[in-house]
């Protein structure tokens, strides 16, 4: 009768990848063979659910290991191995994955600490995924005083309410938060994190996430200090940053994350996607500074600022202040920002509620690209979810613009912003959105592609695009 070890190596890596960590320990054990099928990919990727296995893969990595990383030269004489070649073993990647609510009253910062530094000593050069599900009030205070090290990857979906003790330091750039994230003495190793303090919010559609934003966005405007910024000495080695729906999200941390003297060379991604605390009018020079900086460093930037809400509900009026708020201070004027500094940047996607043809470069320093390629793209834009891994796929920049209310000092039309954007570069795709007005798709050189806005806005997301 055969067993388990008598399979085929491919169905055997199979089956075993649905095995705890410790049913595969005591499977290792069994047989020599085993060492040969699946000695890297036992730990090579290890993803946990639950505390109690993190605290049982822990109690096995301080045991004697029973597997071990063989070079293809060893494997041929691996019956000549001693033990201590068999017993060697690394991980390479561990996701760590907890929800507050299931393990949130088991765990304190000084446990987190002592259990990710057990598998960092184990395991050299070890990669940890860190998520945090919940409210995790406790946690981030005890943590303060706790290292976490070997945490290059961190994602926090959080409980406002758990998370928002007293309220006390909400508006503050020295919030526990933001520098328990970016200080760099908690996460010395951090280089992605993720930030969502929304827990409650399922967007299914960009309709419905901007909606459910601008109902906490009709409130008096918090007016940044004048305080100088504090520096978060973390930037320098972040590569991804992304804070999605957060109300922690205040001018004064804008401040302190983009217009310190700390420059996060290293930054390659950074998302700030419906932040209610972020005002499009009032905090237009935190956003502004942001662009400055940002376009300049990254190579994908998403910036999505909530819809303005007036008491009077008249977009009329949201037209006169922003136009007043232009006339001001000029220089601050997005669209012209985007101009000057966007050219370089591959993957560009922004949400702002005025926007106007000085976003486009001028028509004079651009050649009649349709005296070639007087034809539609050769891309599909369909599925939607996928056009800009596919636009960047061939060799395009990808450019997405939604714009909620109107032109910037109702300088034009709608339908002179698409013919603007018709003579764009031929090396960039824009998607031109705005809800009561058709939207369109133009690639250097070709035709413009419409379809309606309103089907885009309402696209539920894809399970892909709801994790990013």
């Amino acid at each position: 009768m055969l067993s388990l070890l008598d399979l085929p190596r491919e169905l055997y890596l199979i089956i075993t990848s649905h095995l705890q960590p410790t049913d595969l320990t005591h499977l290792a054990g069994v047989t020599r063979d085993h060492y040969l099928a699946a000695q890297e990919p036992l730990y090579t990727d290890v993803k946990i659910t639950a505390y109690s296995r993190f605290v049982k893969l822990v109690d096995t990595l301080r045991k004697v290991p029973v597997v071990s990383t063989i070079s293809p030269q060893q494997r041929l004489r691996w019956f000549k191995l001693s033990d201590a070649q068999l017993r060697e073993r690394d991980i390479k990647h561990l996701s760590l994955v907890l929800d507050g609510s299931v393990d949130g009253l088991r765990i304190t910062g000084a446990a987190l600490s002592n259990c990710i530094g057990a598998v960092a000593r184990k395991c050299d050069n070890v990669k940890i995924h860190l998520t945090l599900n919940g409210g995790w009030p406790r946690w981030m205070s005890q943590l303060e005083k706790f290292g976490l090290s070997n945490v290059t990857e961190l994602t926090l979906i959080l409980d406002e309410a758990e998370l928002e003790l007293d309220g006390s330091w909400r508006w503050t750039a020295t919030s526990p938060l933001w520098d328990l994230l970016f200080c760099g003495s908690s996460f010395a190793d951090l280089k992605k994190v993720y930030v969502n303090t929304n827990k409650g919010h399922h967007q299914a559609s960009l309709q419905d996430s901007v909606g459910r934003a601008q109902s906490h966005h009709d409130s008096p405007v918090e007016k940044a200090t004048s305080k100088p910024a504090v520096p978060f000495y973390g930037l320098r080695r972040m590569e991804e940053v992304v804070i999605a729906h957060s109300q922690h999200l205040t001018p004064n941390v804008m401040g302190s994350l983009f217009g310190s003297d700390i420059i996060p060379q290293c930054l390659t991604k950074l998302e700030i996607v419906d932040c209610p605390s972020l005002h499009a009018l009032g905090h237009l020079t935190a956003i502004a500074i942001l662009l400055h900086r940002a376009l300049q460093l990254v190579k994908h930037l998403k910036l999505h600022l909530c819809r303005l809400v007036s008491r009077s509900s008249d977009s009329e009026v949201l037209s006169h202040q922003y136009t007043h708020k232009l006339d001001e201070h000029p220089e601050e004027h997005p669209c012209n920002i985007v101009r000057e500094l966007g050219k370089r940047i591959q993957h560009l996607d922004l949400a702002l509620p005025f926007v106007c043809s000085n976003i486009f470069p001028p028509r004079s320093k651009i050649s009649n690209v349709f005296a070639d390629k007087p034809d539609y793209p050769t891309i599909a834009r369909n599925p939607v979810d996928t056009l800009p891994a596919r636009v960047e796929a061939a060799g395009y920049k990808y450019r997405r613009l939604i714009c909620w209310h109107g032109i910037c000092r109702d300088a034009h039309k709608w339908h002179d912003m698409r013919e603007s954007a018709v003579s764009i570069e031929e090396d960039v795709s824009w998607d031109l959105i705005m809800g009561k007005h058709m939207g369109s798709w133009h690639v250097g050189g070709c035709l413009p592609v419409r379809f309606h806005a309103d089907d885009e806005l309402s696209r539920p997301f894809t399970e892909a695009e709801m994790e990013m």
